[in-house]
Formats: structure tokens, sequence, C-alpha cells
């Protein structure tokens, strides 16, 4: 096929059942059909081969090369050399493990359907409509309802949910949940019927062609040896072994899949380092740390969660922690909700890094000088640091201790905060969009310069949402987004006599 059609979830698939390299070939510079196809296959060899070296596999094992049909003998002498390349790097270590069993503690223990409606509680629900009136999907797609997927799984039995692709628009943000009467856990139903459904090999539409999700299946794999640590600011302290452990999460991924959008994510992983260290804390931060798989438990591969949840708790048992900090809002969710489930309680304390710096403040670990000028600031709750977790007051208690910020709350806030827009990487399209303008519209009506988040998924999905041509005028949505940690951290790097650069 043309080599601006090969994106890198196809790479990602090969070296994923066991391929020892990959070789991308196509047209010449100038003699492509399609014009951009040469620099789109440059693109994504160029971003895909960091990828593969944050996964350890290195990037040597994929090989962009210009071969017109005509030309059998480079072709027949590219493939000797990189065959060569290939046999001086050895096998691809992931073919360890292709096709072994795993042990998995709760495969034999999966819960009937019947047991899943009953711990839901789906059964008790009053078709009062809550639900319905509330989803922020339901307002944009009238064809969706938390009620009548309810409703159609208690008429018609088990194979339902399973066939109904009503189960894959569910943003599970929680709000259908906060508003019921009857305590319907709708969010873990649905996560119930994707497991079903993924059983059966249906899947969802995920967005950016599965490559997040592809990347934590590779990740999931225990012969992989990461490379991730490249990020760390220049002079950080940090340690393998302590007291208090720093979840850096896949943001060294993200800030090379997200690049162009200019999020510069790895900014909120320096500055949580930074933060501690003025502190005087070295966090723990582990060299081969895993995706927590927040999404693959949300698509429903409970398999490949499972195997992630146990290598990751392994890990931060050697390291001998007592307190692992997130600056992620839905590992803090997974990792402090969800592991238990999967190994047992935890033998350590699980807390956002909202929690965290907020207690510094308090005890005066931490001093904030005036390093902005008076500016007007609006927070987003993340679906999973707030409704999920109940955590509203810590990041709104941060951003008030920076002085001469003023936060003024959105009209929907905390318990009634509106979502991103998506989960999980789940159908990002025209509805999402929506949503987030929506959202952005709000922000921009309070009168605030900067909306400030507390999770990377949110500054993504909202950043994402103003990039190309939009439906509403720009200025109506149009504002910084930053991240809680880079905003105090520039006010702590401010120098003296000088304010923080903006």
């Amino acid at each position: 096929m043309c080599s601006g059609r090969v994106d890198a979830s196809f790479v990602l698939d090969a070296f994923k059942e066991g391929i020892d390299g990959v070789l991308v070939s196509g047209c010449h510079p100038g003699d492509c059909h399609y014009i951009s196809g040469n620099l789109k296959a440059e693109n994504m060899v160029k971003s895909t081969k960091k990828l593969l070296d944050l996964l350890g596999l290195g990037s040597e094992r994929l090989r962009l090369e210009w071969i017109s049909a005509s030309e059998g003998q480079k072709f027949a002498k590219t493939i000797e050399e990189f065959t060569k390349t290939i046999e001086t790097l050895g096998p691809n270590p992931l073919k360890k493990n292709i096709g072994k069993s795993s042990k998995l503690l709760n495969v034999e223990k999966k819960p009937s359907f019947s047991d899943i409606i009953e711990k839901t509680n789906i059964r008790l629900c009053l078709e009062c409509g809550k639900c319905s009136s509330s989803c922020p999907i339901t307002r944009t797609n009238p064809n969706f309802s938390p009620r009548m997927t309810v409703k159609r799984v208690l008429t018609g039995g088990e194979e339902i949910p399973v066939n109904d692709g009503g189960i894959w628009n569910c943003l599970t943000c929680g709000l259908c949940t906060e508003r019921c009467p009857s305590d319907v856990r709708y969010v873990d139903f649905m996560k119930a019927c994707r497991e079903k459904a993924s059983l059966t090999g249906r899947t969802g539409n995920c967005s950016h062609k599965s490559i997040p999700l592809d990347l934590q299946r590779l990740i999931a794999n225990p012969d992989i040896k990461q490379k991730r640590l490249g990020w760390l600011p220049k002079g950080a302290k940090y340690s393998e072994t302590g007291d208090i452990l720093y979840f850096v999460g896949c943001l060294p991924y993200f800030d090379t899949m997200f690049g162009d959008t200019k999020d510069e994510l790895i900014k909120t992983a320096k500055s949580v380092v930074k933060i501690l260290n003025k502190a005087g804390i070295e966090p723990v931060i582990l060299k081969d740390e895993r995706c927590c798989g927040h999404d693959l438990q949300f698509t429903g591969d409970m398999k490949n969660f499972e195997k992630l949840a146990r290598l990751n708790v392994e890990a931060i048992r050697k390291s001998k922690a007592k307190k692992v900090i997130t600056s992620c809002a839905e590992c803090y969710r997974t990792i402090k909700l969800d592991y238990p489930k999967i190994v047992g309680k935890l033998d350590f304390e699980v807390v956002h890094i909202s929690e965290f710096i907020d207690e510094l403040i308090k005890e005066e670990k931490i001093e904030i000088p005036i390093a902005f000028k008076e500016t007007k600031v609006t927070y987003q709750d993340p679906c999973r640091l707030g409704r999920h977790l109940g955590i509203y007051d810590p990041p709104r208690d941060v951003i008030k201790n920076i002085p001469e910020l003023e936060l003024v709350e959105m009209e929907r806030n905390k318990e009634n905060a509106a979502c991103c827009g998506v989960s999980s990487w789940l159908n990002c399209g025209k509805l999402s969009k929506q949503i987030q303008l929506e959202r952005l519209k709000e922000a921009k009506a309070t009168g605030a310069k900067w909306l400030i988040t507390a999770c990377p998924k949110c500054q993504i999905h909202l950043n994402c949402a103003l990039e190309g041509k939009l439906p509403i005028k720009r200025s109506e949505v149009k504002l910084k987004i930053i991240d809680l940690t880079v905003l105090l951290e520039k006010a702590l790097s401010k120098k003296k006599g000088g304010k923080a650069k903006k």
C-alpha cells in the first residue's frame, strides 16, 4: 500500500505479535500520487521510533526507505542490510510471552450476568429519567439513553448488552450515578457490559487508530524493559527506593503521541518532581513503571489490565513505598479503587498530587511567592478525581493559595461538572467536540484567563477541541489550558525581584 497509509498501529501490532523488525517502503518523494504520502510516512516513522525507544524495543527495528517498483536490486540490498541490523539486535523480546497463558486471580471467578445486575443495582431503576436528562451524550445524541439501555437489558437478557452499540458511547463520567435516587451503578454496569462484549471480540471505536490501547497491551508484556526516564529534569533528585513514590503514568508516551498539539504534557511530570524536590522530597521514580491500565479496564480488556495491575503493584512493593502520588486522575482512581480488586488490600497509600500539595502548603513545607499579576482562573473537575472519588477541595485550595490568582467557578462545577468529552479514547468525534466546546465556552464565560486541569486527559481532549476549524467564533472558547502542577511550579520558580513566565 501507499507508505502514507501505514500508521503506527500497524507497526505496534507487528511487534506485539513478535515480529523482529518492520521495513516501510514507498515511492520516492515527488512520485507520490497522493502528494503528501511521503511526508505522512516520515512523520509516522519518526514518532513511532520514539515510542519504540520508550518501550525499550529500539528504534533501529523500524526503517523507512524510498524504493520504486523498478528498483529490485535496491530493494534486495535494503532487505539484506536491514536483516543484518535486526540480527545484531537479536529477537524481539516480546516473543517469550506470546501465546503463554497468564495466571490471573480473577479469570475463573468472573461473576455471572445475573450477579452483575444485582451488584450494579440496575433492577432498582425507577425509570425516572434523571440519568438520561443529566447525560452529556444524551444531550447531544437523543438516540442514546442510560435509562433505555438498562430497560433493554432487563427485558431482553444477557445478549442485549453484548450487541448494544450504546455501551461504547457512554463516557462513564458518573453524572448519572451522582443523580440516581436508587443508587444504580451505571458506570460499573457499563464496564461489565464492555467486558462481556470484549470476550466475544466486540469493541468500541478507539480514536488515534487504537495506538493508546496498543501501547498499553505492549507494556503489559513482562518482557518489555522500557527506557522512559529521559524526561527527568536536569539535576532532579529521585530514588529507586523510599517512602514516597511518584507514579508518572503515560505522560512520556503522551508527550510523543501528542507533541503536535503543543500540550507539552511532560511538563506536568517535570513540575511534580521539581515541586517535591523544593519540599525536600526525593521521590521514587520507577524505571520500568507500566501504564495503570485504566483504558484497558474501561474498554473491557480485563486480561491485560490485570497483568498491568500485578506488575505495577509488584514494582511499587519492591520500592518499599508507603505513599504513591499520581498526577493523573485516572491513575489515581485505578490504583486506589481497582487494583485492590485484583491484588487484594494495598500496603501503601494512594493520593492525588493536589491532595499532597495541599498538605505541604498547610504544613508550610512550601512557600508560594507572588509570581503572577492579578489573574482570574477557573478549574475543570476531572470525572475520576471528582465524582468517582469525591476530591473537590484540594485542587481549589492549592489554587487559592497562589497569590494574585482569583478562582472563579464555572456554572457546572464539583459534582455537577461537565466531562471533558472523551473517556478511554472511545468515540472521539463530532459529539465529543460539541461537549468540549460547550465546556470551553462555559469556562470562557467566567472571565478567566486560564483553565486549570488536574488530569492530563482533560488537557489533551480540551486542547484538541481547539484544533482546526471551529463551528463557533474562536474568541468564545479560546483560553490557556494549564495543569495545576505546572501552574504551581511556575510560581515557585519565580526569581528574586521578578515574575514567573506565563
